[in-house]
């Protein structure tokens, strides 16, 4: 068989073509650190690697979504925690304006610092993150979470809604709360109401425990059943054993005829308080639902407050009068609206100390309800934080046992793969001499 000059150059060029390629792969290994530059070096093992590398994609996109919402979570709960200090300020504030000793320009001075405090409290509740959004909006993060209203009252006009963030295939978190839970809907001071239907006193009442009064609001109070709501304060001579509402008539009637026979017969009245008063023995009260169950009795002094379920009555006249106590509808609103209209009662000179006292103790439970908003927000972010700390060692974690396994499926041994390039190139130098000197046995070369 003859050897043709072209069958001796391709075999040659197929050679070296092949050899070179070869130092080609085994560099390429070499640089990427790999065993698999492409499919074809391990099929199997080229899917495993991938199927690391998509996973640890995923793992890094979480870590930026984590990143992201560990930022907003962080401005909020600075934000959270300036506001919750203001109220602790505010708080000692009202504190020390609820004292006797104070002037009225005592009380003033104290006002302008809590009116102060007030104006740092709105602009916290409209608070940015660094990307210019409002934290507490809710989803609408581009427009103020409170605004002021015509009549100068600080509203909600955001929406209820919350951002999350994706942390996982499987898992979101919540970026954001809505200031409307955490500050709008906060419930303001529990307080009742009365008025006297029968007898001669005058009533003067209050809550004298509050927690002991919202208690019982709790248990009685009712938003559809309206007689739930109504009580009836009785108070009675010692010698009637019950509350009898027409024999508590028939006496206060006499007690009218008699006073009218004594002043036509021109008799002479030493007392002040003409017949608002009462020199005698105790009396009975009964404290009784609009159903006529008794709730509370016993014997009073109509000369000293009366106590009744953390409320306060104070009755002065004689023991005979019929009263309605009615529980106001709870109410919810924001610490901020509460506190300016305490403020407008301290700086009013006019205002009795009854009523200074009243607008003191609606700030004080204002104060105390919102920071217990605050504190629950303030540990559902924290516990947020924590969990995202939790998933990023996790995530950390499992980038590098991916990272491991594509080492163990695609690692390089670089000793191995030196040795190899060494060999690949000492068989193109091999293919190259070869072909020259197949090249210079041409019959032409010798003529």
């Amino acid at each position: 068989m003859r050897v043709t000059n072209n069958q001796i150059y391709g075999q040659s060029s197929r050679a070296m073509s092949h050899a070179n390629d070869r130092v080609m792969d085994i560099q390429k290994k070499i640089t990427e650190n790999t065993s698999i530059v492409s499919p074809s070096d391990n099929p199997v093992g080229a899917r495993e690697v991938m199927q690391y590398e998509s996973s640890n994609q995923s793992l890094k996109q979480y870590d930026n979504n984590m990143k992201m919402a560990k930022g907003h979570l962080e401005y909020e709960e600075v934000a959270l925690q300036s506001y919750n200090g203001l109220l602790d300020e505010a708080r000692t504030m009202l504190i020390q304006a609820d004292n006797t000793a104070n002037t009225h320009q005592d009380i003033g001075a104290i006002a302008d610092q809590v009116s102060s405090m007030v104006d740092s409290m709105e602009d916290l509740m409209n608070s940015r993150s660094a990307d210019g959004s409002y934290i507490f909006s809710g989803t609408n993060t581009q427009a103020p979470a409170f605004t002021h209203l015509p009549d100068g009252t600080f509203k909600w006009s955001g929406n209820e809604g919350q951002n999350f963030a994706q942390i996982s295939e499987s898992r979101k978190v919540a970026v954001s709360d809505s200031g409307k839970h955490i500050f709008e809907d906060v419930w303001k001071r529990n307080t009742f109401s009365t008025k006297l239907s029968v007898g001669n006193s005058d009533v003067v009442s209050k809550v004298s425990n509050q927690d002991d009064f919202d208690a019982f609001l709790k248990r009685h109070f009712s938003v559809t059943n309206q007689a739930s709501n109504h009580f009836v304060l009785t108070t009675t001579p010692l010698s009637m054993t019950k509350p009898d509402a027409a024999a508590i008539q028939s006496l206060v009637s006499q007690r009218a005829q008699d006073a009218a026979a004594n002043k036509a017969a021109g008799a002479k009245n030493d007392n002040k308080d003409d017949e608002k008063s009462y020199i005698g023995p105790p009396g009975r009260y009964f404290f009784a639902d609009s159903s006529g169950n008794i709730i509370a009795s016993g014997t009073y002094d109509p000369n000293k407050n009366l106590i009744i379920q953390g409320m306060s009555f104070s009755l002065k006249g004689d023991p005979g009068a019929i009263v309605d106590v009615d529980l106001n509808k709870p109410e919810r609103d924001n610490v901020v609206n509460v506190l300016r209209n305490t403020i407008k009662v301290m700086k009013d000179p006019n205002a009795s100390s009854e009523e200074r006292d009243i607008a003191l103790k609606n700030g004080q439970v204002s104060i105390v309800n919102t920071q217990t908003s605050v504190g629950r927000v303030r540990s559902m972010v924290g516990a947020r934080l924590n969990s995202m700390t939790e998933r990023g060692d996790f995530s950390t974690a499992n980038q590098m046992a991916n990272t491991m396994a594509q080492e163990r499926v695609a690692g390089l041994d670089m000793g191995k793969a030196a040795t190899e390039l060494s060999m690949s190139e000492t068989a193109l130098n091999a293919s190259q001499k070869l072909f020259t000197r197949i090249d210079n046995l041409s019959l032409f070369n010798k003529i």
